[in-house]
């Protein structure tokens, strides 16, 4: 049970980084949630209750990377990954395929104003959805791989 504490506790601070270096060191127009992604594949590898819990944990760490209003990433966390957890996905096509569409809602949820008008127009929404779901479609891949080395190594019991 330890190690598997520690393994998740490795996992995140590692994520967390390079969460915190995209939205500190690069300067993008859309960057990649690796929060959004690490959570969805927790969720669809079987483990909703961890992931929902992380969600909020995980939201309110990107709110204060982003410098945003605390607790508003963690609500569209905990929702996105609500949805995703009537999911099991086991293989990876698959799992990139549901993170590139939960990313797509993600980034529309993302972009609602209290009076529930979209900030952006239409066309220009649709872009940049597309295009963040794209960035968090190609690091699912990553993020998976990265995962599944360290549970490796963590079987080869290093601790």
């Amino acid at each position: 049970m330890n190690r598997k504490i520690f393994i998740f506790l490795e996992e995140i601070l590692v994520v967390s980084i390079f969460q915190y270096i995209l939205y500190n060191f690069l300067n993008f127009k859309i960057i990649p949630s690796f929060f959004l992604i690490y959570l969805l594949l927790l969720s669809f590898e079987g483990a909703p209750e961890l992931s929902l819990f992380l969600s909020f944990f995980l939201g309110i760490l990107n709110d204060f990377f982003s410098k945003g209003v605390l607790g508003i990433s963690s609500i569209r966390y905990l929702l996105i990954v609500y949805f995703s957890s009537f999911f099991v996905v086991k293989s990876i096509k698959e799992k990139s395929i549901f993170i590139f569409i939960f990313s797509f809602l993600y980034f529309v949820f993302s972009n609602l104003e209290k009076k529930v008008e979209f900030i952006w127009s239409g066309k220009i929404l649709l872009k940049y959805a597309i295009l963040f779901s794209f960035y968090n479609f190609l690091i699912t891949i990553i993020i998976a791989t990265f995962a599944k080395e360290i549970k490796k190594r963590w079987e080869e019991k290093y601790f």
